[in-house]
């Protein structure tokens, strides 16, 4: 498919055009430049064209250090990869001397350059418009993101780069997402602190240098969704933004950040929540676990960096009793100690989510349901309540992912949540149902299926 990467300064307005186009808000938009630093893809469309869209990083040459070095590596694969580049410049600033840099860069590609000339809207645009023929461009469209202003001319350009290109093949890269409701794709999304090597733990996955990483905490910030394949099956693998302390949440940004990585647990099918191993959960790691568990998705714990911890025993025997302590609703959370930045343990974790995955997908017949649920009652009744019996008639699966039950009863406000806890526990032990989130709805009546 067609590929156009957006290129240009922070702040120019390049995510807004990636909404825009991809029809979705997978990119966070703030004013405070750099929030993108990943490369972001997305199918978009105009009209009856139909293309591959890949947001960057901004150019800034003003950025050291390893972490800005690997930002802009990320942008020089983007630009490599891309069939066509939209340079966006903000034409109320005009043009700047880093962007006269990175034209001449841009020449070099031999590739078809347009120049978006955004917030061109208004009087404050005609400075961007009569500078922009300084950076060596044929094609220079004046254009407004948040308004849509110049979505036509850019249609008619990218029509006829489109059609000169469908002569040529062009194979996808099989590593990028193109956000297709697809029930076989297996989403995984990956959660946890910042800081806990969720960018890196990817990279090693796929085999490529596909996330910025570094030492310095909070490097992520857009939720970036990685396509892979593991033994025959698909996976959409999504890197999340550290979620810190609530308390410590303060800027718009980093709430955008927040509520961006609790969409992706929403969207998951598993989620990994990576955790630093030899300081075992914390209190924060608890509060995103449950609610991981209370969107009723799979949960793992990763317990990552396992090739720094010292003494072993103590650090599995921490974890274990922190779960079976706060994280007491499941029973035998799924614990995988491993190194993302080693390699160490990761066919161990794709497996897991296989197995989780597949469990979360089970479904029991009624019959099996209810030759289950006789011997259950029958040796455990239901405590009484003002000296009745509560007579727990009937149960059937209601639902899958997380596997749902509905258990009909003479009285279900009146059953103790002890007694809930023993069916749901008993569940797991004889369904191999055991470290998935289950359900447990109870209704009032007999048996719906047998007429009275």
């Amino acid at each position: 498919m067609f590929k156009i990467v957006l290129v240009g300064r922070p702040n120019v307005g390049k995510s807004t055009l990636f909404n825009r186009l991809v029809g979705s808000r997978k990119a966070i938009v703030n004013d405070q430049p750099g929030v993108t630093r990943d490369r972001k893809y997305g199918e978009a469309s105009i009209v009856d064209l139909n293309f591959i869209l890949i947001d960057t990083a901004g150019i800034d040459n003003s950025l050291r250090g390893n972490t800005e070095k690997e930002i802009k590596i990320q942008t020089e694969i983007a630009v490599h990869e891309a069939n066509l580049i939209i340079f966006v410049i903000d034409g109320r600033a005009g043009v700047l001397p880093v962007e006269k840099t990175f034209s001449r860069h841009l020449i070099k590609t031999n590739k078809p350059v347009i120049v978006l000339v955004n917030k061109s809207e208004g009087s404050k645009g005609i400075l961007g418009l009569t500078e922009s023929n300084s950076l060596g461009f044929e094609t220079i469209i004046p254009f407004s993101a948040e308004h849509g202003d110049g979505l036509s001319d850019l249609y008619d350009t990218l029509k006829e780069n489109i059609e000169d290109k469908r002569k040529i093949p062009t194979h996808l890269d099989e590593n990028i997402n193109i956000e297709k409701k697809d029930s076989t794709i297996i989403r995984i999304g990956i959660i946890g602190r910042p800081n806990t090597g969720k960018s890196t733990l990817i990279n090693n996955l796929i085999g490529e240098r596909r996330l910025v990483t570094g030492s310095q905490a909070g490097i992520t910030r857009d939720s970036i969704e990685v396509s892979w394949s593991y033994k025959s099956k698909s996976f959409c693998i999504i890197d999340t933004a550290g979620l810190r302390k609530k308390a410590r949440v303060d800027d718009v940004l980093e709430k955008s950040m927040v509520s961006d990585t609790l969409k992706t647990i929403k969207y998951s099918n598993i989620c990994i929540l990576l955790i630093d191993a030899d300081t075992g959960l914390d209190k924060q790691d608890l509060t995103i676990a449950r609610v991981i568990v209370g969107e009723g998705r799979g949960l793992i714990i990763g317990a990552n960096m396992w090739d720094k911890v010292i003494n072993r025993d103590q650090a599995r025997q921490k974890i274990f009793d922190q779960l079976g302590k706060s994280l007491s609703q499941i029973k035998n959370v799924r614990v995988v100690f491993m190194s993302g930045l080693q390699g160490q343990g990761l066919d161990r974790l794709m497996d897991t989510s296989l197995d989780i995955k597949k469990r979360l997908d089970i479904r029991i017949s009624t019959g099996k349901l209810n030759r289950w649920l006789t011997p259950i009652i029958e040796s455990n009744p239901a405590p009484l309540y003002k000296g009745k019996r509560n007579r727990i008639r009937y149960i059937t699966q209601v639902n899958v992912r997380p596997p749902t039950f509905a258990v009909f009863m003479s009285s279900p406000e009146n059953l103790p949540d002890s007694y809930k806890r023993f069916l749901m526990s008993s569940l797991m032990d004889d369904f191999d149902l055991s470290g998935l989130p289950i359900r447990i709805m109870l209704r009032k009546g007999n048996n719906p299926y047998v007429e009275s």
